[in-house]
């Protein structure tokens, strides 16, 4: 029984998230932040308010299985990606399955209390982040929206 409600569940999401996935994206810049992405407005429904520290905006689906963030933050003194993951990422090493850090982007993925967390930053002269949460049991029908909104990832030109 659990197992076939599981999979009608899955089964929903999948046609949810599947169905209004072409049809409801759109470009987001929090105000003053100085960077903008693209996400599907009609899956992170619920304005979840600014992020704490950060100049950026927060949203999540209405049932809170998933969130999004995106936020800016000045790269003052240059914090190097490398060093910009081990001071604030708290995260533990095996919880971490993927990890691309190069001179001017990070990247990282795991897993924690059953969902996938994803970041991305790009840096610059501010440090232009995305951070998405989502249940592991969906990583597939997550993995071409994650996708499409981290290639989305830009700063804003004025």
């Amino acid at each position: 029984m659990r197992a076939t409600l599981g999979a009608i569940i899955a089964t929903a999401s999948l046609i949810l998230i599947t169905s209004t996935h072409a049809t409801e994206w759109v470009r987001y810049s929090p105000p003053s932040a100085g960077v903008s992405v693209d996400f599907p407005a009609d899956i992170f429904t619920v304005d979840a308010g600014p992020v704490a520290g950060n100049a950026g905006h927060a949203f999540r689906t209405s049932d809170g299985r998933a969130d999004f963030s995106i936020y800016t933050k000045t790269n003052k003194p240059r914090v190097s990606p490398h060093d910009f993951l081990r001071r604030n990422f708290e995260l533990a090493p095996e919880s971490i399955v993927y990890s691309r850090v190069t001179e001017r982007i990070l990247v990282v993925s795991g897993y924690r209390d059953n969902k996938i967390w994803y970041a991305r930053c790009n840096f610059a002269s501010n440090i232009n982040c995305i951070q998405l949460n989502y249940p592991t049991r969906e990583k597939l029908l997550w993995d071409a929206i994650v996708t499409r909104i981290s290639n989305s990832l830009a700063s804003k030109t004025f």
